[in-house]
């Protein structure tokens, strides 16, 4: 429609001029996708149409979510004899200082990084790489680890003396080398596991351990333990 047919209309008829004016695309396609959205059999979709505002709309969606029925299914397992958790024990200060210094000492010399007989802070930051010289070189590591005769002092399990052959060990890159108790292992199965009820207590698992010496870039002297589900090792 021409803007001379749009003002002769307009003074004939008291109508709005912009009215006559043909939509734009953008409009005509808000347009269907409304129409569509209001006549549409799909649940929900016309009550966000008819919804003014956005924040109606994101209202309406919300509430709509929350009133959808849901179900929770609880099981419950009855285990008898319930077997006793693995317990993993590792000293907080992986490396033993009187074992470790003296060949450290003799790498960081040999490479050049010091002439020193004496541990520094500053030295501390090599021991990742003199590590893995020794590793590399297919040279044990594990004298430079506590040892789990070093540190356990007793052990009593309802009642039952136990020792270091029922731990089982293995090595961790955080706290060197760690030990669990009660291990389910691949060769010998549930057969070797302690339960709760053995010996009439109730899983009383009693471990005094001694930790030892730490060096500089380990500040604090203490045992890591952690509880878990047996898991074949």
């Amino acid at each position: 429609m021409t803007k001379e047919t749009i003002d002769h209309l307009a003074t004939i008829f008291p109508i709005n001029r912009e009215a006559l004016k043909s939509k734009s695309k953008h409009q005509r396609s808000v347009s269907i996708l409304k129409e569509f959205s209001l006549n549409t059999s799909a649940h929900g979709i016309p009550s966000i149409a008819r919804s003014h505002t956005i924040q109606n709309r994101l209202f309406w969606i919300v509430s709509s979510y929350f009133q959808y029925p849901t179900q929770t299914s609880v099981s419950f397992v009855t285990e008898w004899p319930q077997a006793f958790t693995a317990v993993t024990i590792c000293n907080y200060s992986p490396i033993r200082y009187d074992r470790f210094i003296i060949p450290f000492l003799n790498y960081t010399n040999m490479v050049n990084l010091t002439n020193t007989n004496s541990f520094t802070m500053e030295l501390s930051l090599y021991i990742h790489d003199f590590l893995l010289y020794k590793i590399n070189r297919n040279e044990s590591i594990n004298d430079f680890f506590y040892s789990l005769d070093s540190m356990m002092m007793s052990c009593v399990y309802n009642r039952m003396t136990c020792t270091t052959a029922n731990f089982t060990w293995f090595l961790s890159p955080v706290y060197g080398l760690c030990y669990t108790f009660n291990a389910l292992l691949k060769n010998v199965g549930i057969t070797g596991l302690k339960y709760n009820s053995d010996n009439g207590i109730n899983g009383l698992l009693d471990l005094r351990l001694y930790a030892h010496q730490f060096i500089f870039n380990f500040v604090i002297l203490k045992i890591h333990v952690m509880l878990k589900q047996q898991q074949k090792l």
